[in-house]
């Protein structure tokens, strides 16, 4: 059926559209009308093309979503049908050329003279300086954005002044990603021509202006497979090195743009002349770093070293919730950027919604630390001038502006971690006494979010003897659900990231925990963190541990009155939930336990690690950092992140392997997940933001590394792990001190031994981690460092 659609319809309209006499894009001024000779096949034929017009808009309106859009339907939409249909009505019947021209001219005064009035609605905006750019903000976003809805509306999507031939020939159709998504002539990306070839030249990219810069960029659309080379060609020919791709190669179901670059087990692939090797890739859960290296089969110059880096958190719908995420892939470009470089390659799918939204956001950064002011809409209107339909959508718009007023509130607090101990011992230094420090300063920037999402369900009446505390109530955006007992038959494999967004929460069937999703370092929703189970809701407890597939418990608290005990000794049934202590193992610091669970109805037994740390008042801080962190290194076996790093990339869900909990379920909790998440970035990226961390935990629970000393906290241990003389890592001190992410543990090489499994893990000083006495069968001397809720005689079981 679409391609009947295209080959009847699309197709014909094209064709006609490309002669010379008869473009859409031309004025009528430059139409050439013979004498029109019979007025009889005019109005023979218009009444039939107007009923075929009005079935052909809605048709043209699916086929082309980016043109006939809301706000562009009244210019564009119905007139422009009708004289395609007409066109092909007339084509069909035979009827002659002259007809079709005074149809044109009959139809220029409304459609095509309305390209000479472009800029007539255009608003004059002034400049807004960096110190009022919240205000405006706060101002424009209100009412539900239609300050923000009325200045991006009146952008022209398309300049009709600027023509676009060469992507409309024939030759060059199949070349184009959308048919409505096509550069103007004048400053198009011309490849080098080959004598006699037609089309060799065309590729639907255009050079794009940045703030100061002629040409910084090129927007280019996402490559098809019949494109590949010609994208090559354009690196090569260009002398680009950065190829910023703002896309996945597939988004749901839609391909959105070809693989146009060999795999690491390919190491090589040719792409007509050029001959792509990649040296090296590295994953990182916002984006892909490839290191790539290109040759020309018959130029016999050096070849040339390319980075293409992919980001990777787009949603399939919509914009990232976080501007952050744009402005820390623009630090990763910035790097890689130097004087001699070429054009910056950046396409997504059409190569102007968030292609436009990353040049956008760069230039006005550009303009922020150059001049200490933006002029957004400006420079909107100048990138259309460049390419049709730069920053597609008003969320978009929105988002430029977000990203903007995010940099001026927070500014860069991202550090290396080979720079991190003198750069902590200069945010420590106080002008004098009463002044707070740099760390103090940025802390108090920290935004509180208090009451920024709805807490409905956490507040009705037959909840709130669910809470321990009154100020720390999960938000019902991303609050954990989990089933009835009843409904547990009915288990079935969902989104693991289902949570309460946009429900009023008066109907809802799942029950209530008082439990929060909060990012971890690879995943939005990776962590299950919440308050110490009372004793009414230790089945809740166990039945979320159960529905969510956990595999591991991190308990933060010794207080029997900050949290039930959940365990017994042997078996002990919750609701439909059989919990079975199997094993115990205990250092000085810390114990791990080791339960099988096991549905009652299903008989589905599941393996799952409790780690409970010791010495951690809720009042204070952790008394031997150290060993908190090796109990992170422990823990962190039991599930592989190279996992999660795979599920970023792919875009699929995987279950929640963690859960952590301390009293109120912010307090101990907030820090050791953002202790964990730091970690696992300075290992992965050798930075560090500590801010951007705890402001992330922040928006996804209330309370969360509420204290100053917390936050500084943080700074100290990862310093302590990374120390540095002159700016560098002093190695031989890091390699017996930094935590491996185990990128490399696979599952199958785990012991079967649960003894092992629960083996604490040796100190990395030369100190071997004392077994606490009461973890052996034969001793039961422990008292003081025994656990409050850890069964009076933990046993070790030998098993096979």
């Amino acid at each position: 059926m679409k391609g009947f659609f295209f080959q009847r319809f699309i197709n014909p309209i094209a064709r006609w559209n490309s002669l010379p006499r008869y473009r859409f894009s031309c004025p009528a001024s430059e139409l050439r009308c013979n004498k029109i000779n019979s007025k009889h096949n005019v109005v023979s034929f218009i009444i039939p093309s107007y009923i075929s017009g009005y079935v052909a808009y809605i048709s043209m309106e699916l086929a082309c979503p980016h043109y006939y859009c809301e706000n562009n339907r009244e210019k564009q939409g119905p007139l422009f049908i009708l004289f395609s249909l007409f066109s092909l009505f007339c084509s069909e019947m035979k009827v002659s050329l002259p007809i079709l021209e005074a149809m044109h001219i009959c139809l220029s005064g409304s459609v095509f003279t309305s390209f000479k009035d472009d800029e007539r609605h255009m608003k004059n905006i002034d400049p807004i300086p960096a110190e009022l750019l919240w205000e405006a903000y706060k101002r424009k976003i209100a009412d539900e954005g239609r300050l923000f809805l009325d200045e991006f509306q009146s952008i022209p999507r398309v300049f009709g002044k600027y023509p676009i031939r060469e992507a409309r020939k024939p030759y060059n159709q199949n070349k184009n990603r959308y048919i409505d998504i096509l550069p103007y002539d004048y400053n198009r990306v011309e490849l080098n021509t080959s004598p006699g070839e037609q089309g060799y030249d065309y590729i639907n990219a255009s050079y794009i202006d940045g703030f100061k810069e002629m040409k910084k960029y090129i927007a280019a659309q996402g490559p098809k497979e019949e494109t590949i080379d010609d994208f090559w060609r354009m690196i090569w020919e260009q002398k680009a090195t950065i190829v910023v791709m703002v896309t996945r190669c597939e988004e749901g179901s839609k391909v959105k743009c070809a693989k146009y670059w060999p795999s690491m087990e390919e190491e090589t692939a040719s792409y007509g002349n050029i001959i792509v090797s990649i040296n090296e890739c590295k994953v990182c859960p916002d984006y892909i770093i490839q290191k790539l290296h290109i040759n020309h089969r018959r130029d016999k110059s050096a070849g040339r070293d390319v980075t293409h880096i992919q980001f990777t958190s787009w949603p399939d719908h919509g914009v990232p919730d976080d501007p952050h995420l744009l402005l820390k892939l623009r630090r990763r470009v910035n790097t890689l950027s130097n004087f001699f470089s070429g054009p910056i390659v950046v396409h997504c799918s059409a190569g102007v919604g968030r292609t436009g939204t990353y040049i956008g956001i760069d230039a006005m950064l550009e303009a922020l630390e150059a001049e200490g002011r933006v002029d957004v809409y400006g420079y909107i209107a100048k990138l259309r001038r460049q390419r049709c339909l730069m920053v597609q959508v008003e969320a978009q718009y929105i988002l430029i502006h977000h990203a903007l007023v995010e940099y001026v509130q927070f500014g860069e607090t991202e550090v290396f971690v080979s720079e991190l101990p003198n750069y902590l011992s200069q945010m420590k230094k106080k002008d004098s006494l009463s002044d707070p420090s740099l760390l103090e300063a940025e802390f108090q920037r920290l935004p509180l979010y208090k009451n920024w999402q709805n807490q409905k369900a956490g507040k009705k009446e037959e909840n709130r003897q669910k809470n321990r505390s009154a100020t720390v109530i999960p938000y019902d955006y991303n609050r954990v659900l989990f089933k009835h007992e009843e409904e547990g038959n009915r288990e079935s494999e969902q989104d693991v990231d289902s949570s309460d967004e946009d429900s009023d929460c008066e109907e809802e069937p799942s029950k209530y925990i008082n439990a929060s999703f909060i990012p971890s370092y690879w995943v939005q929703n990776g962590i299950i963190a919440t308050q110490g189970p009372l004793p009414e809701t230790i089945g809740d407890f166990w039945n979320m541990v159960y529905q969510r597939k956990i595999k591991v418990i991190v308990m933060l608290t010794d207080n029997q009155e900050l949290c039930a005990q959940y365990w017994q000794e042997g078996k002990t049934t919750y609701d439909n939930i059989t919990v079975e202590l199997k094993d115990s193992n205990c250092s000085p610091s810390y114990t791990i336990r080791a339960f099988d669970i096991t549905h009652v109805k299903k008989k589905d037994s599941r393996k799952v690690f409790q780690y409970q740390y010791h010495k951690w008042d809720s009042s204070a801080l952790p008394e031997t950092p150290q060993d908190l962190i090796t109990m992170i290194q422990n823990l962190k076996q039991k599930f592989s992140t190279q996992d999660a790093a795979e599920a970023n990339v792919t875009n699929k869900n995987k279950n929640i392997s963690l859960v952590v909990h301390c009293g109120d379920g912010s307090k101990q909790t907030g820090v050791f997940c953002a202790l964990l998440n730091l970690l696992e970035c300075a290992e992965t990226e050798g930075v560090i933001d500590v801010f951007q961390v705890v402001k992330a935990l922040r928006r996804a629970r209330t309370e969360m590394v509420s204290s100053f000393e917390g936050y500084q906290f943080l700074y100290d241990t990862i310093a302590s792990l990374y120390p540095a003389q002159n700016g560098k890592l002093q190695n031989a001190q890091c390699h017996e001190q930094l935590i491996s992410i185990q990128n490399e543990v696979k599952k199958e090489e785990e012991s079967n031994s649960l003894e092992s499994d629960i083996q604490p893990m040796s100190q990395e000083n030369g100190n071997d981690a004392e077994i606490c006495d009461d973890c052996k069968a034969t001793d039961t001397s422990r008292e003081a460092e025994s656990s409050i809720n850890g069964p009076t005689n933990p046993v070790l079981s030998d098993m096979a």
